[in-house]
């Protein structure tokens, strides 16, 4: 998934990388969230997709950000939906909060690697040798997408 904005969760509970003493030399105190996903970069990112034939599996949405480390209940999954939550990780979220902070521009990309379960009559749970499945299944596809991406660059 190409990442075009982020929920922050551990945020609203105050969890932020920025907290405390602000450095000055590498950024503002309060740096603008609001276009975090460089554009120019999503549309590149596109066009390496279509290029490496990646395109037909490559989406675009919203990644929310929980604290892990565990899989997310059926109660959560329904709420981060109603949110507008495309997809669901553990990590993102506070190196772009950070890279936003020092100036730079953020590209993000995310492997999607098991199905949300919303359902509680579902005989389907979130496990990990699913997400490592799917991981070797698309490894590759990945490293040639961003392998593209970063000779455009």
């Amino acid at each position: 998934m190409l990442i075009k904005d982020h929920i922050n969760m551990p945020g609203f509970a105050g969890q932020n990388p920025l907290c405390g003493h602000n450095e000055k030399r590498f950024g503002e105190r309060f740096p603008c969230m609001s276009d975090a996903y460089d554009r120019e970069l999503r549309v590149l990112a596109r066009q390496a997709a279509e290029e490496q034939g990646c395109d037909s599996f490559l989406r675009e949405g919203v990644y929310c950000m929980l604290a892990g480390p565990t899989y997310e209940t059926i109660a959560e999954c329904r709420a981060l939906q109603k949110l507008g939550a495309d997809a669901v990780g553990m990590s993102t979220v506070p190196e772009v909060v950070v890279a936003r902070h020092c100036g730079l521009r953020v590209l993000g990309l995310s492997l999607i690697t098991n199905k949300v379960v919303t359902d509680y009559d579902s005989t389907e749970t979130a496990n990990h040798k699913e997400v490592l499945r799917t991981t070797e299944k698309r490894a590759k596809d990945l490293q040639r997408l961003v392998r593209d991406l970063v000779s455009k660059l």
